[in-house]
């Protein structure tokens, strides 16, 4: 039970801080497996299923009216049960998925709670209190991570050997299954999110990066610094370019100016 409202709690303060904070990126699943094994004592467990559960979901995010699968809930009790179970990538797989999946399809209701709050923000609006909308936005802000966190504690609270009753009920084909199914995920949301932002401009980047890690055997952090270099490379001489057009600008306008008069 007092694991289950670590996780629980866990996961409100990680949706308030996100909302409040306009979004600081807190509740990746890399930063949420991590938070969870931190409150659980198992940090280690925490960031190797948090950073496997970053690639299933790294690529799935909410555009125009589409409700993507809940990310936050699924890593919360997929890594909680990893670190319980003493289970791996697998089971955590297996668990994060089918919870994902049901908080999406109550995402709606779930939003819906801050309608209840309109009643009494309407009637300070009439009332010109602007210091009560200011005090009652915090407790908005909160109501959305709070049921989150409700469901993610009642999916923990259902007890380590009810999961272990279930786990061992899974064929260990399925199992097996999943951990190859969450390998392949990984590419899954590259692809996604290349899909997203994909230009034909940028295309020379993504097959340089596919060369250092492919063939000049580069680790990960090295070819993340070159990255940076580049973006660097470019942004001065982007910034060059344009003081050297206003430049030749500045000095067309001036001989211009010297003809007009000298005419």
């Amino acid at each position: 039970m007092i694991q289950a409202l670590l996780v629980g709690l866990t996961v409100v303060i990680l949706g308030f801080t996100e909302f409040w904070l306009c979004s600081p990126m807190v509740e990746r699943p890399l930063i949420v497996g991590t938070a969870i094994g931190i409150v659980l004592g198992d940090v280690k467990t925490g960031i190797e299923v948090g950073a496997s559960l970053e690639l299933v979901f790294m690529g799935v995010m909410a555009i125009g009216g589409t409700v993507p699968p809940d990310s936050v809930s699924g890593t919360a009790v997929g890594t909680a049960y990893a670190i319980i179970l003493g289970a791996g990538v697998e089971t955590a797989f297996a668990l994060a998925v089918p919870t994902s999946i049901f908080c999406q399809m109550v995402f709606v209701p779930k939003i819906a709670t801050r309608s209840l709050f309109t009643p009494f923000i309407d009637r300070m609006v009439d009332k010109g209190d602007y210091k009560g909308i200011q005090r009652l936005f915090p407790l908005v802000s909160i109501t959305t991570p709070i049921v989150s966190g409700l469901i993610c504690a009642l999916g923990v609270g259902l007890g380590a050997d009810v999961m272990k009753e279930f786990i061992s009920m899974v064929p260990q084909t399925l199992l097996d299954g999943m951990g190859v199914a969450a390998n392949m995920l990984g590419a899954v949301g590259f692809g996604l999110l290349l899909k997203m932002m994909w230009q034909k401009k940028l295309a020379v980047y993504y097959f340089l990066g596919f060369i250092m890690a492919s063939y000049c055997g580069m680790p990960l952090m090295a070819i993340a610094i070159t990255g940076i270099i580049l973006v660097i490379i470019l942004y001065f001489e982007g910034e060059f370019s344009k003081r050297r057009k206003i430049k030749t600008y500045a000095v067309d306008n001036d001989a211009g100016e010297e003809d007009l008069f000298d005419d």
